[in-house]
This record gives structure tokens, sequence and C-alpha cells, in this order.
């Protein structure tokens, strides 16, 4: 059996929508252990599942947890997802799959008895802390939901403002969180914000459009699919009306998928036009077996079928 050694790190979380501020927590943990193969670098990724997170927060997550487990799957910073994980994080989990370390945001995490769910690990000196993504969270996006029919924030500057350099850079990274692997374009192929980590041919890419709000396994499972045709994928990435994402939150959280290899963000008409032999759209492709009824309406309507159980969780947050 493997010994337990710092290059072996564990985290997790609930991982609801899995969104880029999950991603980030996931990259920094990767960024934690040494990316040279020598050391045989392992992320392992604990999920809790529906009944652990309804318990401990008082309300069912809005994904459930086969979503979220493939989701996490769907990281490529991510070596294993470990379905089930305890709420409040065990020494004993991380020795069976011989984690030294388990790392967390810089926010305290509570269990329904309002205990540090990382008490026991805090005590052995077996846990480190990377910084929260500021912006972005779950209750953040359920809020919008909720307020969608009265505010169309979308059209505003900041929700059409570009990612930070610094954070398209970090998330176009590859599996190790280090080395270079995704590009990305601004408005077209002549405007490059990002360069990859291979040889760029366009001849060899499949461009793939349609509205990426919200990505979730819907999303993924179509990529996944287009992906095992060895061509490279490069997504663009354009908000849409009614979009509850802004477009930096998309593009991160699209990057963070194993299964992109570039993207274009606010790509112009005539880009898409000029590439159209090589599109695709999500918007019209069949849904995949297993995730092919989760769409952008499915996941609005689960907030809005729920609405006084989620306004009372996001009033617990100090959302209203």
């Amino acid at each position: 059996m493997t010994a337990a050694n710092e290059n072996r790190v564990w985290i997790d979380g609930c991982f609801d929508f899995t969104h880029h501020g999950h991603a980030g927590a996931i990259l920094q943990a990767r960024r934690t252990i040494n990316p040279d193969p020598l050391y045989h670098g392992w992320l392992v990724c604990g999920v809790h599942n529906d009944q652990a997170i309804a318990h401990h927060k008082g309300t069912q997550p809005v994904m459930n947890q086969r979503e979220r487990y493939e989701h996490t799957r769907a990281n490529k910073w991510c070596n294993q997802v470990v379905e089930d994980a305890p709420y409040v994080t065990q020494p004993a989990w991380l020795d069976r799959y011989c984690c030294l370390y388990v790392v967390h945001g810089d926010d305290v995490t509570l269990d329904a008895n309002g205990e540090n769910c990382y008490r026991e690990v805090m005590q052995q000196g077996r846990f480190r802390v990377v910084k929260r993504t500021a912006g972005v969270s779950t209750t953040e996006i359920i809020h919008r939901m909720l307020n969608a029919h009265s505010d169309s924030g979308n059209t505003s500057t900041a929700f059409n403002a570009m990612p930070p350099l610094e954070k398209l850079e970090a998330y176009s990274s590859d599996s190790t969180g280090y080395n270079k692997h995704c590009y990305v374009f601004k408005h077209d192929l002549n405007h490059e914000l990002v360069k990859g980590g291979y040889p760029f041919d366009s001849d060899a890419c499949l461009f793939v459009i349609g509205d990426l709000d919200l990505f979730h396994m819907g999303h993924i499972e179509k990529l996944k699919s287009l992906a095992s045709s060895n061509r490279k994928l490069i997504v663009s990435i354009q908000l849409h009306p009614h979009s509850i994402m802004t477009l930096n939150e998309i593009a991160l959280s699209v990057l963070s998928c194993r299964y992109v290899d570039g993207v274009v963000l606010d790509a112009t008409p005539q880009f898409c036009d000029s590439l159209s032999p090589q599109v695709v759209s999500l918007d019209t492709m069949k849904g995949g077996p297993s995730f092919g009824y989760l769409t952008k309406q499915t996941i609005v309507e689960r907030i809005l079928n729920n609405r006084q159980e989620y306004t009372e969780r996001n009033k617990r947050k100090g959302l209203t």
C-alpha cells in the first residue's frame, strides 16, 4: 500500500454547481503537490452525499450527488473522486487514501452542531489553507436565480468583463496545475491572450458553440463525446440573453474541464461563420445517455420550485 506523503493530498466539499470557485480550490490544492512525475502526485477529492449535506446545512444541494460526483471527476486537476465522503473530515479517511494533508479555503465550515468540520485533522497538524475565491459562491448563484425576473444585470459592464489574465493563465494549466495546456483567444484566433502547451493548428480543432451558462454535466457529457474525435476542442464562450453567470465565471468553469483544449472569449459572429465546417453546437446536439435530462432550465426550475426553502437558506447566509 502507498504510504501517506505530502504529495498525496485530500480536498473535500459539497461542490454544488462545481463552479469556478470550487475549481479554483481544487487547482490550489493540486498546486500544493510537486509537479515532477517522479513524486507521483495525487489529488483526492471527497464529495459529500445529499443526505449529509441536508443534515448539516439544512437544505438539499441544488445538484444531486451523482451530478456532483461526475462534475468533480471532470475537473482536470482531480485524480480521484471519493463518493460519500464524511462531512466532518476524519484522519482515518486521509489514512485510507494515503493522504498526509487536507486542503481547504480560508473560510470556516461548520457541522450541524456548529463545530469546525476540520477540527480533528487540525489537531493532528494535517490541515493546509488556500485562499477562497472571492465573489462567487453557490449562495450567490442561487440568489441570482431567485431574482432573475426582477434583475437583468447581465447587460452590465461587470457582467461582461474579461477574466483577469492571471486567472486565465492559472485555469489554462494542465493536470499538474503548473504547465501550460489551454489556449485562450479573444474575439477570434488572431487575438491570443494565453499561449497553450501544444502547437496550435486550427485545422485540427473542433470549435464548440452554445449556451454554457450554469456549466453542468449536460454540457460536460457532450464535450466528452466530442473529445473522443482526437481533435482539440476549442469552446466559444459568450453571454446569452438572461445569462445567470458572468463571462468570467463561465470561462473559468469551462477551462477547468479536462475535455477542453482552449476557449475563445466573446467570439465575433464572423469568426464562427468562417469556421462553419468545424463548428459544433452543443445546443443542437442530442443529450448524452447519463445527463441528457440536465439543462439550464432544469436547474433554474429546481430553485424556483423550492423558492421558499432556498430563500430561507440564503437569508441564513446573509443574502435576501
